[in-house]
């Protein structure tokens, strides 16, 4: 059976924070009393005395119950990661009572931030079936795809907007003479 070991010592200058704590994994060679066992170091970098007390191991898992078909999704323009997972029998299309079909995202506007410094951001949501746009809560909103596209897109357009801004020099100035330029 293979065995994590618990060796609390730290390297000196080393964060015990942010030390590993488990090491290995280690096989159990021999099992020589209820409490003690003796562990295979052989062929391993570790240096340390291999007769080891039970409470300082933790079995190795292996998850076999785990699947390992990798998910294939086709290219789309919009999509929701969490619609490939579900059969395609479990799909409910109706909508809640007080729920409404997103159509698209137009503009964002950053509000007041939240008691732990985060910004909470309003965006102006286009609704099917209906002209006006309102303001909604990003919190309030449920379309992750159509989100992630303006948020992208947002990030785009400011990428542009910084690369094709160039520097001029600036000109300065004083009364009635005409403008120099200062370098």
């Amino acid at each position: 059976m293979q065995v994590w070991l618990y060796l609390d010592r730290v390297k000196e200058g080393y964060a015990r924070k942010l030390a590993h704590m488990w090491h290995g994994p280690f096989r159990e060679a021999e099992v020589i009393d209820t409490y003690v066992v003796r562990l295979e170091i052989a062929g391993t970098e570790y240096r340390l005395f291999p007769i080891v007390h039970t409470p300082k191991l933790k079995p190795v898992r292996n998850f076999p119950d785990r699947p390992d078909i990798p998910l294939v999704v086709e290219d789309q323009d919009r999509f929701d990661f969490d619609e490939a997972l579900l059969p395609k029998d479990s799909r409910d299309t109706s909508l809640a009572d007080g729920e409404y079909d997103v159509d698209g995202i137009a503009d964002m506007r950053s509000g007041c931030r939240t008691r732990y410094g985060r910004k909470m951001r309003k965006f102006l949501v286009y609704w099917k079936g209906y002209q006006e746009p309102t303001w909604v809560d990003e919190a309030d909103l449920n379309c992750g795809a159509l989100l992630h596209d303006y948020l992208r897109r947002q990030a785009h357009q400011h990428r542009i907007n910084a690369c094709s801004r160039t520097k001029k020099p600036k000109k300065r100035e004083i009364a009635g003479e005409p403008a120099t330029v200062v370098r």
